[in-house]
């Protein structure tokens, strides 16, 4: 028997083609937002309609989401803190332990790197200023030199 044969889009889905539905169409298939639209006084919908009124209501929500957001730092503000104290304070023995026998180690680490960064730091100083005259020289080299500098 045959499958009854369906009609597919670009990217080959069953579905064939869809036109383009706005979401307010949703709204007008509902029965209670015909009643409603039917059952609302005239003047309720000239109300709505006009714009006077979304002004100060878009100003008030603006201000009390402004307020919210302020209120929410500040609650972040607070958590981050209590439970950094807390943390501070319980970790306190377990810092000075480690302060007191890793600072000889970091020292002797940090001391015993020096001659190899003063040796890089040098070495990287003398080849900038090798590629410097390097450069130097090539445009030095290069013709009509002469006449740049009289100019």
């Amino acid at each position: 028997m045959p499958q009854p044969r369906m009609e597919t889009d670009v990217t080959g889905a069953g579905e064939g083609p869809q036109r383009a539905v706005p979401w307010s169409a949703w709204l007008t298939r509902q029965n209670w937002v015909r009643w409603c639209a039917r059952h609302v006084p005239q003047s309720w919908a000239q109300w709505w309609a006009t714009s006077a009124w979304r002004q100060p209501l878009q100003r008030m929500l603006w201000g009390l989401e402004g307020i919210l957001y302020l209120l929410l730092a500040l609650m972040l503000c607070h958590a981050l803190f209590t439970t950094g104290s807390h943390l501070l304070s319980s970790l306190w023995p377990v810092v000075a332990a480690a302060w007191h026998h890793l600072l000889p180690a970091v020292l002797l680490l940090v001391l015993s790197a020096l001659p190899a960064l003063l040796f890089t730091a040098s070495f990287l100083l003398l080849f900038s200023t090798l590629l410097s005259l390097v450069g130097l020289l090539t445009s030095m080299s290069r013709p009509g030199y002469a006449q740049d500098l009289s100019e």
